[in-house]
């Protein structure tokens, strides 16, 4: 379970703020829930591939690291997600 839980997190970071960002900028929420946890997996995987490995720190600030790569990554794919299904476009 303990080589899942950087990917949980990272999921979870997406999904809360891929939609939050979506519906500031004028997109729908469901894309932005989909675009935010698929946003915050790639987000993980980009940071891990950029060699951004620990930067806060080992333990909780791992984790919270985790929660910060997945909530950029799932707020910029959350936006164009939610701008790409918004009604009436």
């Amino acid at each position: 379970m303990e080589q899942y839980l950087p990917l949980i997190l990272s999921a979870i970071g997406g999904g809360v703020l891929g939609p939050v960002i979506s519906k500031i900028f004028g997109g729908s929420g469901t894309g932005g829930v989909i675009g935010g946890i698929v946003g915050g997996l790639g987000g993980h995987y980009g940071a891990d591939a950029a060699g951004l490995g620990d930067l806060l720190g080992a333990g909780i600030m791992s984790h919270i690291q985790d929660l910060l790569e997945g909530g950029v990554g799932g707020a910029i794919l959350g936006v164009i997600a939610g701008m790409a299904t918004k009604k009436g476009a």
